[in-house]
């Protein structure tokens, strides 16, 4: 009787050893430069833009209007590192921790800005002053770039018209001041 293929290499391979790590009996293998991990929010630097909830594919995040800000939950993440590539002033990040699995799909370690955080929030942002952004008449050329850029449609005007900025839609996020060629919009605090 002729012996299958199959079985030598089966044979054969219970000699050898296990080609992956025995992880959690071992310490994990270490993660390859530019692992895309758990991801890490600066809930100070955001600015409120929206720009992750724009682009992220699996509704991770959720705009908190009261604070201008947005809290997400990882349980959703497919770690694309779409939002992290698209926001402006670098507030998310992938981390190299990859440990997340759990029994409790609304576990602590997989959410950011918890109610309690976002009532504190809310309580201390109402004596803070707030960055907005107001366009200068006499440099408006009416280009309309600002408006096209602006994440939150706070900006109006035709072109060849001097623009408007709604300051009860702008969030501060000062990408309409970034791509303007004229100068033509400041920063000044409300």
């Amino acid at each position: 009787m002729k012996v299958p293929p199959t079985l030598s290499v089966v044979l054969g391979n219970l000699l050898k050893k296990p080609a992956t790590n025995q992880f959690p009996k071992s310490e994990p293998v270490p993660t390859p430069e530019g692992f895309r991990g758990k991801l890490l929010y600066d809930k100070d630097k955001c600015i409120g833009c929206r720009l992750c909830i724009t682009v992220c594919p699996a509704g991770v995040f959720e705009y908190v209007p009261e604070i201008k800000k947005v809290t997400l939950w990882l349980g959703r993440c497919v770690f694309c590192q779409q939002c992290v590539d698209v926001c402006p002033v670098n507030a998310l990040e992938m981390s190299d921790e990859f440990l997340l699995a759990t029994y409790d799909k609304y576990d602590d370690n997989l959410r950011w800005l918890k109610n309690e955080e976002i009532e504190k929030m809310i309580e201390e942002q109402k004596s803070k002053k707030v960055k907005k952004y107001r366009i200068i008449e006499d440099k408006c050329k009416g280009c309309t770039l600002c408006a096209r850029k602006c994440p939150q449609d706070a900006i109006s005007g035709s072109p060849g018209k001097i623009h408007k900025i709604d300051p009860k839609k702008c969030v501060g996020c000062g990408l309409c001041a970034t791509v303007c060629r004229f100068g033509a919009i400041e920063e000044y605090e409300e």
